[in-house]
């Protein structure tokens, strides 16, 4: 409506980043925490910047911000979120160059967390409105909503394991070979590789192999959604309310399984990027999709996986 399509890409990448890592509790601990995650996460935009650099360089620094990411993330799930944001923000700037003005995402970005944060507090009225209507019941079911998760906003700053110092390297050499593909595949979208690398490495949704299999399978799946969906709707407002009603799917999707939760992001996400594309719907770039994944599942499972769960075996038996 702004005749600014790109901006609002970015604000809606904020909105969505924030649905991703939203934790449960109190109200206060949530906001803090998405502040938190979304000023440290938005700052990957900036990595952009890195391409006046040599891409040896840019790969070196992305193993390092990896390995710093992996450690930070053992130190309170906020950290988690923020350091998986702000991976996946920066791989998406070093895929797209073109942006030019690395800064104006960060606040676009953090414009969508605004967004986000207003028609959260709206969830607040409801609540408290339900409360007047119906208090007694309300206390009761309200009060397990409102408890804290563990490690959600507090951070524990220790000493980290052998393991976890393990972990932070398996992660730093996943990325570094992701980057460094692009040595050899100049596809537009290359950096999706780099991109399902930080979310099937994410530290706290489960077992790495599990996830790489669930990603896969999950984004098979979306990926036929997406598909039939460009295909049969055309760029129009019918277009942005199927995108809104994706959206709304996702929280719930994201409780019941990391597949899930792919079924429903991944033709949200191909509609986002479709939508600045000019001309009709073209579904290559969403089998480019759903190959990226499968190549950034297996060098997870490669290079990450085994040697963890080698390390496991010869080091942690006891």
């Amino acid at each position: 409506m702004l005749d600014n399509i790109m901006a609002g890409m970015w604000v809606a990448m904020g909105c969505l980043m924030m649905i991703t890592g939203e934790i449960s509790g109190r109200y206060r601990d949530v906001y803090r925490a998405m502040l938190i995650s979304a000023l440290i996460g938005s700052l990957g935009y900036l990595a952009g910047y890195l391409h006046i650099l040599p891409w040896s360089i840019v790969v070196v620094m992305m193993m390092l911000s990896g390995a710093v990411a992996q450690l930070l993330s053992g130190v309170s799930h906020t950290l988690s979120i923020a350091m998986l944001q702000f991976l996946l923000l920066a791989s998406i700037a070093l895929g797209v160059p073109s942006i030019n003005n690395f800064w104006m995402p960060v606040f676009l970005y953090l414009a969508g967390m605004a967004l986000y944060a207003l028609v959260l507090s709206i969830e607040i009225v409801i609540c408290k409105y339900n409360t007047l209507q119906s208090k007694n019941k309300y206390k009761t079911s309200k009060a397990a909503d409102q408890s804290p998760k563990s490690k959600s906003v507090e951070f524990n700053f220790v000493k980290p394991s052998g393991f976890q110092y393990a972990q932070s390297g398996a992660l730093a050499v996943c990325l570094g070979i992701a980057y460094g593909i692009h040595w050899v595949d100049d596809n537009p979208h290359w950096f999706w590789i780099p991109l399902a690398v930080g979310l099937i490495m994410k530290p706290d949704l489960g077992p790495i192999h599990k996830r790489a299999r669930q990603r896969i399978t999950g984004t098979l799946l979306g990926v036929i959604l997406g598909v039939l969906i460009l295909i049969v709707i055309p760029k129009s407002y019918a277009f942005v309310l199927i995108m809104a009603v994706l959206a709304g799917i996702l929280p719930w999707a994201m409780k019941y399984s990391y597949a899930l939760q792919a079924v429903f992001l991944t033709p949200l996400i191909l509609m986002l990027i479709n939508i600045i594309l000019p001309g009709s719907a073209d579904i290559n770039y969403a089998i480019q999709r759903l190959l990226d994944t499968i190549i950034g599942s297996m060098i997870v499972i490669a290079f990450g996986y085994l040697p963890l769960k080698w390390y496991q075996s010869k080091y942690l038996k006891h």
